[in-house]
């Protein structure tokens, strides 16, 4: 007498194995995935912030130094400075 097998119990092929374990590891792994892009999100304007900031600093210490030269150095020196204060130590701010 031949038995019958019950397709629930067969083994899935290796391809569909691997695929199933993919797609559990990325089921698990979205809150990580969510945190990360967050993170690059922040970073990203952080980035730009600052590149804005120190463009600024850049012009107003160019248009200094177009019409007194030591002025121009002082100008940047004193404003690179508050651009670096501002985006120096994070630790104590939110």
């Amino acid at each position: 007498m031949k038995q019958r097998s019950d397709p629930d119990l067969t083994p899935l092929p290796r391809w569909r194995q691997h695929r199933a374990a993919l797609v559990a590891w990325w089921r698990r792994s979205k809150n990580q995935r969510q945190r990360a892009l967050k993170d690059l999100r922040k970073a990203g304007r952080r980035g730009l912030t600052l590149a804005i900031s120190v463009v600024g600093a850049i012009l107003v210490a160019y248009g200094a130094w177009s019409v007194y030269a030591p002025a121009g150095w002082i100008i940047a020196g004193c404003l690179l400075w508050a651009v670096q204060w501002n985006y120096g130590d994070e630790r104590g701010s939110g």
